[in-house]
């Protein structure tokens, strides 16, 4: 093997660096945050951090982290004055993206904390109760009430499903634990599940003891039933006060009326339950609906012209996020 000149000469200088920087321990640090650490002129909400090396940046990150700290607080009702106070959205800082961003922020550049929402479960939209949800796209939830009616539930089920459409089914705790079988179909056919009350009683008649009953028992039973907690919660018959309003926020439900009253179980010719869907058919409508055969007869005819008028069919949830 033939060794040059040269090749010595870089071995030697290669050697000679190799000596400088460990018998110059300043000088080693010096590379390390060259080549490692943070660029030249680089700031983080203005404080230099040029040159600090990844396990420094978690320190400086997490010290500033503290007074970039919002708590999330729900809002609430005073019932003293009706009054909403309204709710705050927190802020957390993502430590290790900031961090990350630092490392790959170029030389003289200006990087703020990554910061990232949390947002309250109970908003001031809690607390109004619901005909219509946002009209500025072409979206609409179908609404099923459901007490009864098991017969038409399955056909319902499949047209529904061939239209690939969702809708929200709002039950009684009762109707849950009575069938139970059909309650899980419907969720695992992947529509919402509402609250419509452990029973078909009348909220605006009842103490707010009993409405949070009526309201906690349609919940544990549908969630017994299917495992899945309702989110919005229907009153029975469409009966409400602003109490009842407020004690189904402070337990976590949005209060959901309709737009569109189909009046179907009362059992109308389906083209009388047709007509009133395609006549009230707004973005953002809610159309309320219950498990009859004229419905079940309708429901086709409605999800063709629902479709061939650009229409989406969301849950209810989704058509009221806030």
């Amino acid at each position: 093997m033939i060794i040059t000149k040269k090749a010595i000469l870089m071995g030697v200088g290669a050697a000679v660096l190799i000596a400088l920087l460990f018998t110059a321990p300043g000088l080693y640090e010096a590379a390390q945050r060259t080549l490692y650490g943070v660029k030249t002129g680089v700031t983080l909400e203005g404080q230099l951090v040029e040159g600090l090396l990844e396990e420094e940046l978690y320190d400086v990150v997490a010290s500033l982290a503290e007074s970039f700290y919002v708590e999330a607080s729900n809002a609430s009702w005073d019932w003293q004055t009706g009054e909403i106070t309204p709710e705050v959205v927190g802020q957390i800082v993502d430590v290790q993206s900031t961090v990350a961003a630092l490392l790959e922020a170029p030389a003289h550049s200006s990087v703020h904390l990554v910061t990232v929402l949390v947002l309250p479960s109970i908003t001031q939209a809690h607390f109004q109760p619901h005909y219509r949800g946002p009209s500025s796209e072409p979206r609409v939830a179908l609404m099923f009430n459901v007490d009864w009616g098991d017969e038409y539930i399955p056909g319902i089920l499949e047209v529904l499903d061939q239209a690939d459409a969702s809708a929200t089914w709002f039950l009684t705790g009762r109707w849950a634990q009575h069938a139970p079988e059909l309650a899980r179909a419907i969720a695992e056919a992947g529509h919402e599940l509402g609250n419509h009350g452990g029973w078909h009683g009348l909220p605006s008649e009842m103490s707010r003891g009993e409405v949070t009953r009526l309201i906690q028992e349609g919940e544990d039973l549908i969630l017994e039933a299917t495992g899945q907690r309702p989110q919005a919660f229907a009153p029975p018959a469409g009966d409400f006060n602003e109490e009842t309003v407020a004690m189904a926020a402070e337990m976590g439900y949005k209060t959901v009326l309709w737009t569109v009253d189909t009046v179907d179980w009362q059992r109308p010719a389906p083209t009388k339950i047709i007509d009133r869907v395609l006549g009230g058919l707004v973005n953002g409508a809610l159309i309320l609906m219950h498990p009859t055969q004229p419905t079940l007869e309708a429901l086709p005819v409605i999800l063709d012209h629902l479709a061939a008028r650009g229409y989406q069919c969301v849950t209810v949830s989704e058509l009221l996020a806030d």
